[in-house]
């Protein structure tokens, strides 16, 4: 629910422009985020480097309560993001989540948070996104960390060595346990 105060919501875009409408909004005035990954994308001629939107048909404004109208007339822009005509709103730690995964070395993708396997809550205990917590999705090798973006029910991958992680119960971590090991003579 919005108040007074600016907040953080999901806005729909409408396909393939999430970059127009991120204009339309700053030049109207509003505080915008579009998170953006690099792909490289190729061609017959050519390979180049093309900054892409994660959320496809999504970006974030911080808005109030009193600016709903102005920011749905913004050219570009579909609507905003609700569930039972209320507005989801998006805290602010959940976009600077989003923003500290895409600037670090980690490769992030993004699925439906309702197709993750649920596991164990985690925190990471090194690298560039040391102290993060999330839900660790147990069905890869390689240990996948999952935050899930609440307010629009997605959910951000990436891919932690097992190592770097522990399993946090109550608050407390406690170091995930190790597989046993047969020596068979």
């Amino acid at each position: 629910m919005l108040s007074s105060e600016p907040q953080w919501v999901a806005l729909y875009t409408n396909p393939r422009m999430e970059k127009k409408a991120e204009q339309n909004l700053k030049e109207a005035g509003f505080e915008v985020y579009l998170p953006l990954r690099r792909e490289l994308h190729t061609w017959s001629d050519r390979k180049k480097w093309v900054e892409m939107p994660l959320l496809k048909s999504y970006v974030f404004a911080k808005i109030t309560e009193k600016q709903v109208a102005l920011v749905v007339n913004v050219s570009g822009i579909v609507g905003i993001v609700s569930f039972n005509k209320n507005i989801a709103t998006i805290p602010e730690f959940e976009i600077q989540m989003m923003k500290d995964f895409l600037a670090s070395e980690y490769d992030v993708q993004v699925q439906t948070a309702e197709k993750l396997k649920r596991g164990a809550m985690v925190r990471i205990n090194s690298g560039a996104l040391a102290g993060r917590e999330g839900m660790l999705v147990s069905d890869c090798e390689e240990g996948n960390f999952a935050v899930e973006i609440t307010g629009i029910s997605l959910a951000m991958v990436i891919y932690v060595d097992r190592d770097k992680m522990e399993v946090i119960e109550d608050g407390q971590p406690k170091k995930p346990a190790r597989k046993k090991e047969y020596n068979i003579r």
